[in-house]
């Protein structure tokens, strides 16, 4: 199914198109790095209801997309790149809420651990305004000036979801489907009502990384995925990279969420676990490739990831989703 103008603006030349009706439309985008689908559905004139799930690494928009555009965005699993014009980075993760103005450039949206569940409301205040008239009466919630009151100058605010908010969140998450188009009109309202009721909180103590930084850890962990065979210590990465060894480590987990041993480790028990399913390689063959000597110190690392040893992983595979579905998961969550 061909993609309209309107759908590349928003998500890119490469996107594709795998269902659409009158109120929603399915997208895909493949890569290298794994795919991601985005279902929108059409709320009201104006606004939409985006549910991403995404696992890939990067999402690239090459179509200058529409301005005087704003999302509203809640993460429920995952992570998330916020790149700002300072140069400066900080990451989305779970239970994170933000509001943002699309400015008209094209952007690359990053996901560190190539996961990413959330959703996003995208408002076109000009035209989504005459239905708050219509819903609230006139003048009484204007758009604009909400997401100005949030977004401020620099066109971004992000904070930990209060009580209110997750709940909000939650029910969007678990809509039923016979009532879906009226439950999101009622939950859009409620999102929009609470906004205009309350005033951006103070601002909370997030740790934001240059981005000299942030290209540094970004190739470590290049550089680690890409020779899992090989040992190296946090001394000669550090060194390597040019980077001070406690600027690295604070970096990386901001970046990635652990710190470098506890990632690699994981990273090495899922390629591992890939390797057990796809191939008929031996259990110490398949150690070695993710730099374990010792047969039993890597049973032991698997089993301390994935939950069970890998001799019991291999022999269940016959009754396990195939491995598309284990990588789009999470393999954990199988065992």
């Amino acid at each position: 199914m061909e993609s309209l103008m309107q759908e590349e603006l928003f998500y890119g030349s490469r996107v594709k198109v795998l269902e659409r009706n009158d109120n929603m439309s399915l997208y895909q985008i493949i890569d290298k790095s794994g795919k991601a689908e985005m279902t929108s559905y059409k709320v009201f004139d104006g606004i939409t209801i985006v549910y991403n799930d995404v696992h890939m690494e990067g999402i690239h928009v090459d179509v200058l997309p529409q301005e005087d555009m704003y999302e509203i965005n809640h993460c429920n699993e995952g992570r998330i790149e916020c790149e700002f014009d300072s140069g400066d980075y900080l990451y989305m993760a779970k239970g994170d809420f933000s509001m943002n103005r699309k400015d008209g450039t094209c952007h690359q949206s990053y996901f560190p651990v190539s996961h990413y569940h959330g959703i996003s409301i995208l408002v076109i205040p000009k035209i989504a305004q005459r239905e708050m008239d219509k819903q609230f009466g006139k003048n009484k919630i204007d758009l604009k000036k909400i997401f100005i009151r949030f977004c401020g100058d620099k066109g971004f605010y992000v904070t930990q979801e209060n009580k209110s908010m997750k709940h909000i969140f939650y029910e969007l998450y678990h809509v039923p489907e016979k009532i879906r188009q009226e439950y999101f009109r009622l939950k859009v309202l409620e999102v929009i009502l609470f906004l205009s009721a309350c005033e951006p909180e103070e601002k909370e103590e997030r740790v934001y990384f240059s981005k000299i930084h942030v290209q540094k850890v970004k190739n470590i962990q290049k550089q680690l995925v890409e020779n899992l065979d090989k040992k190296y210590t946090l001394q000669q990465l550090a060194k390597e990279h040019d980077i001070a060894l406690t600027s690295m480590k604070k970096c990386f987990k901001g970046v990635y969420a652990s710190g470098i041993y506890a990632y690699i480790k994981e990273y090495r028990m899922q390629e591992a676990a890939k390797m057990l399913l796809e191939t008929e390689k031996t259990i110490l063959n398949i150690a070695n490739c993710v730099g374990y000597e010792n047969g039993s110190k890597f049973s032991a690392a698997f089993k301390d990831v994935i939950g069970i040893t890998p001799k019991e992983f291999r022999k269940s595979r016959e009754t396990m989703p195939e491995w598309s579905e284990l990588r789009r998961n999470g393999v954990d969550k199988y065992v």
